[in-house]
């Protein structure tokens, strides 16, 4: 797929008052706040834990119900890929597609779109030969298609369409995405039907509906207020873009032979226990003139994965400082996996870890959840960070749960990113509770 730069209609309309009016946790400047997201139990990753002694996790990405024409379906948020793509079964059903393993499929249209009705009146495919589309499918198969890779999980191919989508309180019209009816990623999908792209790519949902501004809010793993969890989207034209507190880093714009769809920042160090770490090599995660090194986040893979040299450095810390407290490793002598027996790591003072951005005060001071897992098994509790195979270092999600992320993308460079602790929950008066209840009745 090359597609060029589609230039979309704004927003058809605006939040609803209502749902507003009940939102739990709000964000400030945010047009639109989806809630009900959580973790995804599409998490079956366990190519992922390569050299780590960790059963497949339960958990992984982030998911959220996404309205596509006429059906919800449950969407995973991927900030790291481009396109808005869900998986489309046969057409002429008036019903959800169920397959096996999966939510429902988006069912729009039959293979030859002349000659049969589609399901959704909004729904529209695109041609070969529009600007959208990169040109050379002929006859009935003019439709035009795509291949989508998603980074360590696979691919998917299929068609483009548009149609309308409903996402959270708003909606939008002329939404182009994908209709896939080709899903090859190494764990399937395994309860949700599509991704939503939030890249910087020109077909993601962020490009296509010129968002300025979106925050997500993700609990941990173990958190029982799963109804904290959010994300909100703002535009230029509509939001207050006044400074949102907590830390700021520089979002950088991709260097030459870079993916210019990703969310770069410029880390600088880690610190333990308020320590940092000198004996990691300067300039270990800067990029190379080939386009490697630099560090980038992502919403879909859950661990993190830095550049070996720091990777090593930090592991020999953290044993270090966990084996002066009389607890040893149980794989000591295994490559890269760095796992405890959790009856004792529970009562452990675990190491602090910091991750130092550039910025003033740009430090994340994380928990012990964000990098430290349970195993399934019961057993034992691991290190959640792994040494990068690619030449890049990836900040995974579980490392950025408990923490609201913001990303400024408007204006010129590559825009900001600001991460505070946990929204505080709403103060609704009885005016507003009033006005809801005359509302609902």
């Amino acid at each position: 797929l090359h597609p060029e730069t589609v230039a979309m209609p704004a927003p058809a309309a605006a939040c609803s008052l209502l749902l507003l009016l009940l939102l739990v946790a709000p964000v400030a400047a945010g047009d639109c706040v989806i809630h009900g997201v959580r973790w995804s139990a599409w998490a079956n990753r366990g190519h992922l834990t390569e050299g780590l002694i960790i059963p497949a996790q339960t958990f992984s990405a982030f998911t959220f119900d996404l309205s596509v024409g006429l059906q919800t379906l449950s969407v995973i948020m991927d900030i790291s890929s481009e396109l808005v793509w869900v998986q489309c079964g046969p057409g002429l059903r008036r019903k959800p597609t169920f397959l096996p393993g999966l939510r429902p499929s988006f069912a729009p249209i039959a293979p030859c779109p002349s000659s049969v009705r589609n399901n959704s009146d909004s729904f529209g495919q695109i041609h070969y030969a529009d600007r959208t589309c990169h040109p050379g499918e002929t006859g009935c198969a003019a439709r035009c298609r795509y291949v989508e890779h998603i980074y360590g999980a696979g691919n998917t191919s299929g068609y483009l369409a548009t149609e309308t989508f409903g996402l959270g309180n708003r909606v939008f019209t002329g939404v182009v995405f994908g209709c896939s009816g080709n899903v090859t990623l190494r764990d399937g999908l395994a309860g949700v039907s599509g991704f939503v792209g939030f890249s910087r790519g020109p077909l993601s949902l962020v490009s296509q509906r010129q968002i300025s501004r979106f925050s997500y809010f993700f609990v941990l793993p173990d958190d029982p207020d799963n109804g904290k969890a959010f994300v909100s989207l703002s535009w230029a034209d509509g939001a207050d873009h006044a400074d949102v507190k907590g830390s700021h880093t520089p979002l950088l714009a991709a260097r030459p032979n870079q993916n210019p769809y990703l969310y770069y920042v410029n880390l600088i160090g880690l610190q333990v226990d308020g320590q940092l770490l000198t004996d990691i090599p300067a300039g270990t995660f800067d990029v190379r003139a080939n386009g490697s090194g630099g560090v980038f986040l992502s919403t879909t893979l859950p661990f993190t994965y830095l550049e070996e040299a720091a990777y090593k450095v930090l592991r020999r810390e953290l044993m270090s400082r966990i084996r002066s407290q009389g607890l040893a490793p149980v794989n000591a002598t295994v490559g890269h996996s760095l796992c405890f027996l959790t009856q004792h790591f529970s009562k452990l003072k675990v190491p602090k870890l910091a991750l130092v951005f550039d910025g003033a005060h740009a430090t994340m001071e994380l928990k012990a959840q964000n990098y430290f897992l349970p195993v399934p098994d019961g057993q034992t509790t691991c290190l959640s960070i792994l040494p990068s195979t690619s030449g890049g270092s990836v900040l995974g999600s579980l490392l950025q749960t408990g923490r609201t992320m913001t990303y400024d993308i408007h204006g010129a460079g590559g825009g900001r990113l600001t991460f505070a602790g946990a929204p505080a929950p709403a103060k609704v008066s009885l005016a507003t509770l009033l006005l809801v209840w005359v509302l609902l009745f």
